[in-house]
């Protein structure tokens, strides 16, 4: 397999993003990190694997605020980060999208603002609800928390957008195939929100896994949800 390129793209302002892109076919998996995370992660790395096995075109990138991309976490809007989204995939054309916790947030919403640039979605652990009770999970210096460890100050006009953002009606709103896939043992989201917004979403070409004992970073079940993908690429469009 050949190795994936760097790639920088300019977003104005002196704003960029950095990512890796391996050529081939289409249509591209897109993978999109979760808050607090980089693009080099385990499961984009498994991703990455698949891909090169296949022949198809891969591209991974550091949102806004992480790794070597602009920008501060917390200080970056999510509305920008949604927009970086729907830039790269003008970069890669319509591409399956694959995003894990904030990213899967992300994800679902440029399918929203972009349906024609997503074959199809896969959400993986959506951070559901993360947004909308934001405030609930700051400490009282503004700052919020990752499982890892790390701590940041949320921005007031970040955290205002947050939480005004309409998930309610984001699965109705999809009309995209959709995969959603979450643990049993997630501590961070619980996974009935999962269910709930599968429920919800209105495309019909749709499934749900719920991974037994599956925690929040699902790492180690990434081979099996690429097959999952893959499967519902394959009967929503042809494309295996």
């Amino acid at each position: 397999m050949s190795e994936p390129r760097p790639f920088q793209s300019d977003r104005g302002a002196g704003e960029f993003v950095v990512g890796d892109e391996l050529p081939g076919s289409g249509p591209a998996y897109v993978f999109v990190h979760g808050l607090g995370s980089v693009r080099a992660g385990e499961k984009s790395t498994s991703l990455l694997a698949h891909a090169g096995t296949l022949g198809r075109a891969f591209l991974r990138y550091d949102q806004r605020g992480h790794g070597e991309s602009s920008g501060r976490i917390g200080l970056t809007r999510v509305s920008d980060l949604i927009g970086d989204l729907v830039h790269l995939l003008g970069r890669t054309g319509p591409a399956i999208v694959v995003g894990s916790s904030l990213g899967g947030l992300v994800g679902a919403y440029a399918a929203v603002a972009r349906p024609d640039l997503v074959r199809a979605l896969a959400l993986l652990a959506p951070a559901l609800g993360l947004l909308r009770h934001l405030d609930r999970r700051l400490d009282p210096q503004g700052r919020l928390w990752t499982r890892e460890g790390s701590g940041f100050r949320v921005e007031p006009e970040v955290l205002r957008e947050a939480m005004t953002l309409p998930e309610d009606t984001l699965p109705q709103r999809l009309h995209v195939p959709t995969l959603v896939v979450h643990g049993t043992d997630d501590d961070v989201i619980p996974w009935r929100a999962s269910e709930r917004f599968f429920a919800a979403i209105a495309h019909p070409r749709k499934r749900f896994w719920l991974v037994p004992g599956g925690d929040h970073r699902l790492n180690t079940f990434a081979a099996a949800i690429w097959q999952h993908v893959d499967e519902l690429v394959a009967e929503s469009s042809g494309v295996g």
